[in-house]
């Protein structure tokens, strides 16, 4: 499906990041009623990733298919191996498309395990300065 023809709004004054998880909230709770998957392994929290059920859940249900998606990612990416000779038109709105998919599967690993926005913004730029600091040291 081109994407590119979709209309949405995106509101400028609020956070993006809180925006897309708002929005696949929302989405995720349908989804969990047709597929049949309790609400606990949708929206689940930290403490309980210990838990098999929830670690079954998030492996087989989010991580694999983010993995199938970031194929699908590597594929749409026509002129990725150096080794080919023939060079070939990259369908961008394909690649834009399959993006998209992977930061929806990464949303919903973060909703199952309790990561809030917040969390993950602040873990993300803590591992950034974690790896200034290792440019700096040239470790």
């Amino acid at each position: 499906m081109n994407i590119s023809k979709k209309e949405v709004h995106i509101d400028q004054d609020r956070d993006l990041l809180d925006q897309m998880f708002e929005k696949q909230k929302a989405v995720e709770q349908l989804f969990g009623l047709v597929e049949g998957v309790p609400e606990r392994l949708l929206f689940g929290k930290l403490e309980n990733l210990n838990h098999p059920e929830v670690c079954r859940h998030i492996n087989d249900n989010i991580l694999w298919r983010m993995v199938q998606e970031i194929n699908e990612a590597v594929v749409a990416l026509k002129n990725a191996k150096t080794w080919r000779q023939a060079k070939y038109m990259t369908d961008v709105n394909e690649f834009i498309d399959e993006v998209a998919d992977i930061q929806i599967y990464f949303i919903n690993l973060c909703l199952a395990a309790g990561i809030t926005p917040t969390m993950l913004t602040a873990s993300v730029l803590k591992k950034i300065e974690v790896n200034y600091d290792r440019i700096r040291s040239k470790y």
